[in-house]
């Protein structure tokens, strides 16, 4: 694993990551991960049809290979129909489907880590990662050997970019015989004109699951840990990153991308922008009770409580910080109430934040959009004499 991690953070530092470059992804299938999985752990969620089939089978190992071969093939189907179907309806229920199937296995591997779990047992979980690192080096050896230069591996995936002035062996048949080698299969999933792994807000060391590239061949992005593709972002913020990132594309440019970002900023200051743009949606995790601190998510439940709407565990609250200063229900107005102002300093921070994501694997920090965004306005007022 250090050999990874320090591949990522030469990538955020020296920008290799932002070149325009072409990238390729190799996913291990989820369900591959949990062949470490000791036989009992398949029933834990409960929602499998397999894991019911499994426990009646008296715990052989061939019937948990069986168990983990028919969710493969299930899954396998299942995408298959999403790519062939037109009907919009059918493709939104086999993605429900597919996501379904992914996430009982996610779940089922975190389940064994969780220090309060009835069923788990951490030796499964190490297990379970013992099996994921040996498999990922295993990869790592077999790319390099054929021409490719691991850029950054996790858990279940590897990026890599071919080695100048080798000989690069098709990713579609190293994939098929690394799968052969390792018993679980591998695939080769997307290509990328560029992509950049974004660092932690406190370190030159890249955060393992946030990152953004361009689609090779599309104009087509792909976003993920970032604020973008956070359920709780505002839809002004995530516009405005997606511009910025398409402004990274165009430019590879801080002071460009700066630019880009100038005129939203000053939307939001002018108190131009309509509330409902502003709108943070987070999910309740705990009844209002159980909170210990006034976070504003509380603010908006003491509000909902006190007009009837009172929000149960699971249930999803919308609301527009007004005034983030206090530290009561006055801090949000809730979505349903039609708000018609907000705390201009408080989404200013959420979008430079958000500018920082994009800007900081081309060095720019928060400090440093900031310092740019001062410029601007001086510059602003200096015009008017």
């Amino acid at each position: 694993m250090n050999i990874e991690l320090c591949c990522l953070r030469s990538v955020t530092r020296c920008w290799v990551s932002i070149r325009s470059i072409r990238f390729s992804q190799v996913n291990i299938d989820e369900g591959a991960k949990h062949r470490a999985l000791p036989r009992c752990m398949l029933t834990l969620v409960g929602l499998l049809k397999a894991a019911y089939q499994y426990l009646l089978s008296s715990f052989h190992r061939i019937e948990s290979e069986k168990i983990r071969y028919e969710c493969q093939a299930d899954r396998d189907a299942i995408k298959a129909e999403i790519q062939e179907t037109q009907d919009e309806e059918r493709r939104d229920e086999l993605k429900g489907q597919s996501s379904a199937i992914k996430w009982i296995l996610v779940s089922c591997f975190g389940y064994q880590g969780f220090s309060n779990a009835k069923f788990g047992r951490i030796e499964c979980h190490e297990a379970i990662n013992a099996y994921a690192r040996e498999i990922l080096l295993k990869t790592k050896a077999v790319l390099e050997e054929h021409g490719w230069r691991i850029v950054h591996g996790i858990v279940d995936s590897v990026w890599m970019t071919p080695i100048e002035g080798e000989e690069q062996t098709s990713l579609s048949k190293l994939a098929s015989e690394i799968s052969e080698e390792v018993e679980i299969r591998l695939e080769h999933e997307a290509h990328y004109d560029w992509i950049s792994f974004v660092p932690l807000r406190d370190s030159d060391a890249g955060a393992l699951t946030k990152y953004f590239g361009k689609v090779a061949g599309e104009d087509e992005y792909k976003y993920r840990g970032i604020e973008c593709r956070q359920r709780s972002t505002p839809s002004y913020i995530d516009e405005a990153q997606k511009k910025l990132i398409r402004a990274v594309d165009a430019s590879r440019d801080p002071e460009a991308v700066s630019e880009e970002l100038r005129p939203w900023v000053d939307r939001l200051e002018r108190g131009a922008i309509d509330p409902n743009e502003l709108v943070i949606t987070n999910r309740v995790s705990k009844t209002r009770e159980e909170y210990t601190q006034l976070t504003r998510s509380v603010a908006a439940l003491e509000r909902a409580a006190e007009l009837g709407l009172a929000r149960a565990p699971g249930q999803s609250v919308s609301y527009v910080v007004v005034d983030d200063a206090k530290q009561s229900r006055e801090r949000v107005l809730l979505a349903s109430e039609g708000p018609d102002e907000y705390d201009v300093g408080f989404y200013r921070e959420l979008l430079v934040r958000a500018a920082a994501s994009v800007l900081s694997p081309l060095g720019w920090r928060e400090s440093d959009i900031e310092q740019e965004l001062e410029q601007y306005s001086e510059s602003s007022l200096a015009s008017f004499g």
